[in-house]
């Protein structure tokens, strides 16, 4: 069956008008919806377009039309209008999201875990989340831009009504609430009304899979770009359908967990049951900000039992509205987003629709009798008979057959906020309370210490009845005890493992397992989890969601963990210092307490009857000339190559007795000597190091010799690099070099080979698995620079030809300015807008 997608505008209280279409209307009829507020017959409505000074009509005849002062008004059936219609010239093609254009604003003055058995919620399985970078322990305000969509069944029921942004309103006001310890803002850019069940996503009793369906149908709705004015994070379907969660029929919401900015995922289902439904919008979009239900074990472990009367509790019976959200959502939150998880978050719209201001109750669409409808059903009425202790606390409704008997559910059903009541007062959280007491009050917060971080907390007093949650930095912290470790003591990370040894955890065969830290293969954002390996095996576990603060992220950077946040640190250990080692290894040294070793250096004496020799030196980081060459002795002291600090830069062939050893000539980056005849005399290789230089050598070299034929590995005067890998005498695993890494900031890879070889330098598979060297690692640590936007200025010009500006800056991981090619785009973005 073909369907069409046709527009229905809704004038709406806006920021600045826009000339997007917030509210859609997806179904076959041309039919031209009423907004919240019922409009006269016919509304104009001031307009800024490019093209000129323009004025748009709208009536309820299903036209739009369109005058300017230099051309003639012009009209279009309703039917024709294309969904993403921009207020461009006559004939402009429209622009599909997802494409790579980008409308700014204009410049003109405006004119699943499951539930338990019983009614409650269920949230589907963990799921991937997107990452990025932003600044740590700081309370920042994020914006859930959000797409509401109302199937055909909320039409059904509620026609025109303005019920969905109520429900988004009374959501936002829950998370205004100071407990959620988090300035959360919801916001709605856009509003999807289905009138055709056809035309939307296929709804049915079967919750995780209308939640699919859902999920899949809302991606075509979704500009790629977050700078989009209609962008959305997340998207809501509300829907009368009474559908079934994995255990139980009475499931209120459906929703994956942590999948904010995540646009395939990042999506909730809500059945509606009338002004209810608001708490399962905020308990469903909990579960998208990654919180998991009060009773879950980690919050139970860290928490001890949390009780019902939170937001997330698994089962809704009634919510303290004195503090609606637990302690353990407020940590899953704050840790979320202090991971990066939520940064698409960190934009404020441009141009979102103003949700309803007033308390539901106060408004005609929520009296008791509609109360009472939108619960039970249509031939529902409020009970009149509702005793002193009932007003406000219970909702009672009966049938309108006039029948004695009174109904409720849920065992504590209040009346909606704002409902009148006695005295002239109004309904908050189940009492009649003075209508002066609902004020909302703004609170900056003040700090304790505890523990090595200084906390700001936001109750002083705590902000009510939403008022505007604390922003800034939540929390400080500073290093201790930084003496180094014992050289020959164990790391942090290894008495973190090695304490699981107690537990006395056995393989299959009863043999108890030792465990020891496990880098290789771990992801750069999960290095500050306990990731243990049982020593001599590949098995490992994750045995903590954070190491102790203060571990180091891996072995081989300086930055350490705090809160399972990687945070630099310097080589004296401390947070946020720039100390780093110099060449000699000394902490914020400058190089002069070492002397450096330079000349000749013995590497090995290959022994006569040698064949097969191959030995490399790799300049370091491919640089030419890096200052280490190798060179070739007699036993009699005769150089036979790259003596008397003469470096060959050509190729050629030394001849020895009829043997011939090639080299490659230094003006390679990969060094080399290679001979396949059999060695008629010892010869000494050494490594020639220039003193003005300081690149570290990297020599590698393998040959073949009878068995009968001595060899010492190592002469007394010989020094030893650690760079340098001795012969290969039985199985053992040959290490490449490491390649560059990936990104030169961020979280980045290096690689390199690990080959298990035998002594004739063949492939084998004998080597020790379980001591095989890891062969990526991560790297890069360092966040990358991000540009940072401003706001728009007003318009130069009240009319005519007008600028707006706004600053761009590249911002670096401290905060501060940095050179604008940091930044990874190749130019800022757009900062200056012209319009006629």
């Amino acid at each position: 069956m073909e369907t069409s997608l046709r527009v229905s505008l809704l004038e709406l209280s806006r920021g600045a008008q826009s000339p997007l279409c917030p509210w859609l209307r997806e179904g076959h009829g041309n039919r031209w919806a009423k907004p919240p507020q019922a409009p006269s017959a016919l509304q104009a409505e001031r307009r800024c377009s490019p093209a000129g000074k323009g004025l748009v009509l709208s009536s309820s005849e299903g036209m739009l039309g369109e005058m300017g002062e230099e051309s003639p008004p012009t009209h279009k059936p309703l039917g024709q209008i294309l969904l993403w219609w921009w207020g461009g010239e006559q004939g402009a093609k429209p622009q599909p999201p997802g494409q790579d254009h980008l409308p700014e604003p204009l410049c003109c003055p405006p004119g699943q875990d499951q539930a338990p058995a019983g009614r409650g919620w269920a949230e589907g399985v963990n799921a991937g989340r997107v990452t990025g970078w932003t600044k740590r322990f700081v309370s920042q305000a994020r914006y859930v831009e959000t797409l509401l969509v109302a199937d055909a069944s909320m039409v059904s029921f509620y026609g025109e009504d303005n019920h969905i942004l109520t429900l988004m309103s009374m959501a936002a006001r829950i998370y205004k609430h100071p407990s959620l310890k988090n300035s959360i803002n919801l916001v709605v850019v856009k509003v999807l009304v289905v009138d055709e069940a056809a035309a939307g996503p296929e709804v049915s009793d079967n919750g995780g899979l209308t939640l699919r369906n859902f999920c899949s149908w809302q991606q075509k709705f979704n500009p790629l770009s977050d700078r989009h004015p209609e962008h959305y994070d997340t998207a809501i379907l509300l829907t009368r359908q009474d559908f079934c969660g994995h255990q139980s029929c009475d499931t209120l919401g459906v929703a994956d967990i942590g999948t904010m900015c995540d646009r395939n995922k990042s999506c909730s289902v809500i059945e509606d049951e009338g002004l209810q439904a608001a708490y399962t919008l905020a308990h469903e979009l909990g579960h998208v900000l990654s919180m998991p239900h009060d009773d879950s074990k980690t919050c139970e472990r860290l928490f001890g039992p949390l009780g019902k009367h939170h937001m997330m509790a698994p089962l809704f019976i009634h919510l303290n509205k004195t503090q609606p959200w637990s302690p353990c959502s407020a940590m899953y939150l704050t840790e979320f987003l202090d991971g990066g998880h939520g940064d698409c978050l960190l934009d404020a719209p441009a141009d979102p629709l103003a949700l309803p201001a007033e308390l539901p109750g106060r408004g005609p669409l929520y009296s008791l009798d509609q109360q009472c409808q939108q619960i039970f059903g249509k031939e529902f009425q409020h009970c009149p008979n509702t005793t002193e202790e009932d007003i406000c606390a219970q909702l009672w409704c009966r049938t309108d057959s006039g029948e004695p008997l009174c109904h409720t559910k849920n065992g504590s059903l209040p009346w909606a906020d704002g409902t009148p009541c006695k005295a002239g007062g109004l309904c908050w959280d189940g009492r009649c309370v003075p209508q002066d007491a609902l004020k909302p009050q703004v609170m900056e917060g003040i700090g304790d210490r505890r523990a090595g971080f200084s906390y700001r907390h936001c109750d002083s007093p705590k902000p009510q009845h939403g008022g505007r949650y604390c922003e800034g930095q939540r929390a400080k912290y500073q290093s201790c005890h930084t003496d180094e470790c014992p050289p020959d003591g164990k790391s942090f990370r290894e008495q973190q493992c090695e304490k699981y040894n107690s537990y006395n955890f056995t393989d299959l065969e009863g043999n108890r397992l030792e465990w020891v830290p496990k880098y290789a293969g771990v992801s750069p954002r999960d290095r500050c989890k306990l990731f243990c390996r049982a020593r001599g095996r590949s098995e490992f576990k994750v045995f903590e969601a954070k190491v102790i603060d203060g571990t180091l992220c891996g072995p081989e950077t300086l930055s350490i963990c705090v809160h399972g946040q990687c945070i630099k640190a310097g080589c004296d250990h401390v947070v946020g210092s720039s100390k780093k080692l110099d060449k000699c290894g000394v902490c914020g040294g400058n190089g002069s307490t070492w002397e450096k070793g330079y000349g000749y250096n013995d590497i090995v004496t290959i022994p006569a009857g040698a064949t097969n020799i191959d030995i490399k030196q790799r300049s370091h980081r491919g640089v030419r000339h890096d200052g280490n060459y190798l060179a070739l002795r007699t036993l009699e002291g005769k150089y036979l190559l790259n003596g008397d600090f003469a470096i060959s830069a050509m190729e050629q062939d030394i001849l020895i007795k009829g043997t011939i050893l090639k080299y490659s000539g230094s003006m390679t980056t990969l060094e080399r000597l290679q001979s396949f005849r059999q060695l008629p005399e010892p010869l000494t290789v050494q490594l020639l190091t220039i003193a003005s230089e300081v690149f570290p050598p990297k020599v590698k070299y393998t040959f073949f010799i009878p068995k009968d034929v001595p060899f010492s590995k190592q002469k007394g005067k010989e020094k030893k690099s650690a760079n340098v890998i001795r012969p290969m005498l039985t199985s053992q695993w040959v290490l490449g070099d490491w390649s560059e890494c990936s990104k030169t900031c961020g979280s980045g890879w290096q690689r390199r080979t690990v080959d298990c070889r035998d002594v004739e330098g063949q492939t084998s598979s004998t080597c020790d698995r379980a001591l095989k060297p890891e062969d990526i690692k991560p790297c890069g640590d360092v966040p990358c620079p991000l540009w940072r936007l401003g706001p728009w200025s007003p318009c130069s010009q009240t009319c005519g030809e007008g600028v707006r500006t706004r600053n761009a800056s590249c911002i670096d991981y401290a905060g501060k300015i940095t050179a604008p090619e940091k930044c990874s785009s190749p130019g800022p973005p757009p900062h200056l807008q012209n319009y006629p």
